[in-house]
């Protein structure tokens, strides 16, 4: 019987040229289409973060200075200066009430410690304070609030004994022979001159800034919210009791504050123009403080 000879073909394995061309092909495509998902999935979030910056920083601003500027006694001469991007006002800080017959040789006023209501406790380098004066208790047309700046502070007792804190107000406005008619249970407001205003930090970029004046001289300003819009970013409206525009600081009975923000940043998200994001908020405030006729 004839052996017969089987010959076997063995093919090597692998990929021929085409196929591995076609693989790398479609390969870079999804590379590409995920790349390019990634890449818009990061410009969305980062434009959704500066759009929501925007927004938080104009309501901190919006919720920020009506709660300085409602209890604002503009015919007391609260409001010191003013215009549309700028407010000075004398801001409230705290408030005591007289607790011993005020020395009106020496000009003391002691207030008591455990009736005392603020955010802080008062600061002779920068505070002054309003301390009522009921000059005839039987009407109500002669009170009036002294003006004196803090000229030292200690310890002291009140008429009951509790312990309560002694101001020398040697430089009180009329004079201190007017704490004759100070009485024991008078409040005593403090307060401190701060100004907020709009302004660019050297960088380009905008803010809402508050600044003290302590010791005869303007501190630095610190940022409250921002970034905002250049030049307009801040605007202060004026009226008075009657709703026409006024540019006199007694004679303001209610603002609007008109915050306008702007992002650092450009936004690119699908729908909308390329370019910085822009919002606006107003509030409008009435003085609850002012004197009635």
């Amino acid at each position: 019987m004839r052996n017969k000879v089987i010959q076997r073909v063995t093919r090597a394995r692998g990929f021929t040229l085409i196929e591995m061309m076609i693989a790398l092909v479609i390969t870079g495509l999804v590379m590409t289409t995920l790349y390019r998902i990634l890449t818009a999935n990061q410009r969305f979030y980062r434009s959704q973060s500066s759009i929501l910056d925007v927004q938080e920083n104009m309501r901190a601003a919006a919720q920020i200075l009506p709660g300085e500027l409602k209890g604002l006694d503009a015919s007391g001469g609260d409001i010191i200066a003013m215009s549309d991007t700028a407010i000075t006002i004398k801001a409230d800080r705290g408030l005591r009430f007289v607790c011993a017959a005020p020395d009106k040789t020496n000009g003391y006023v002691i207030v008591a410690n455990n009736t005392a209501f603020g955010y802080r406790a008062p600061d002779a380098a920068r505070d002054s304070l309003l301390i009522f004066r009921d000059a005839d208790v039987r009407v109500g047309t002669d009170d009036t609030w002294l003006h004196a700046p803090i000229a030292a502070t200690a310890s002291a007792n009140c008429t009951d004994g509790t312990a309560g804190t002694r101001y020398t107000v040697t430089g009180l406005v009329g004079g201190i022979s007017k704490l004759d008619s100070v009485w024991v249970g008078s409040p005593v407001h403090y307060f401190e001159v701060v100004n907020y205003r709009l302004y660019n930090d050297g960088t380009g970029v905008w803010w809402l800034g508050v600044r003290g004046y302590t010791g005869g001289a303007w501190g630095s300003t610190s940022p409250i919210a921002g970034p905002l819009r250049p030049t307009t970013g801040i605007n202060f409206k004026y009226w008075d009791s009657t709703g026409t525009i006024t540019a006199t600081p007694a004679q303001v009975a209610q603002m609007r504050v008109t915050v306008r923000g702007l992002s650092t940043q450009t936004i690119n998200i699908p729908g909308r123009v390329v370019a910085q994001y822009a919002d606006s908020l107003s509030t409008r405030i009435y003085l609850r403080n002012n004197a009635r006729y």
